[in-house]
């Protein structure tokens, strides 16, 4: 078995496209929406989560790496929180005996804080990729309030140390 060891759990978006893309070794990856339409309101949510878990179990079966997106949120599709679609398919994928065979990334907009990734890798996560705390942040840069010279490589390695720092107190 295959491993792939990652210097700290928090991946940079470029890190992440890198892992969507990934044929190394026959290794693929899949990418499960979290999402779900906002004109089924409340309703939606559960089947949704079953959708997801059905879909991470088959998935496993043909790659190594699932990525739990929630990118696709937006004024028609309701984002389902990272901590509760991760819970679920880890669980799933435990009674399943499928866990052991496949990473599970989460690429959520709504993690921002150490409090975050902490739970996040309690409850399952292999790796996170904070995507809107690192857009925000090139984004901040890039209107002069960050300093401008600043790179987005150089933002995501102050960003990624201080999480890391956090997880490790």
């Amino acid at each position: 078995v295959h491993r792939l060891w990652l210097k700290q759990p928090v991946i940079s978006i470029s890190d992440l496209e890198v892992l969507k893309l990934t044929k190394h070794r026959g290794w693929s990856a899949h990418v499960l929406d979290t999402t779900f339409p906002a004109s089924k309101g409340a309703n939606g949510l559960i089947p949704k989560l079953q959708e997801i878990c059905e879909e991470a179990d088959k998935m496993s079966k043909q790659n190594q790496i699932l990525i739990l997106s929630d990118r696709l949120a937006g004024p028609e599709r309701v984002p389902i929180s990272s901590l509760l679609a991760l819970g679920a398919v880890h669980h799933h994928l435990i009674e399943t005996r499928s866990r052991m065979k496949v990473a599970l990334v989460v690429e959520s907009g709504e993690i921002r804080e150490v409090h975050h990734i902490c739970v996040l890798l309690g409850y399952g996560a292999d790796a996170i990729c904070p995507y809107l705390a690192l857009e925000l942040a090139s984004s901040l840069r890039d209107q002069g309030v960050l300093d401008c010279n600043l790179t987005d490589e150089m933002i995501f390695q102050n960003y990624a140390q201080s999480m890391q720092t956090g997880i490790s107190k």
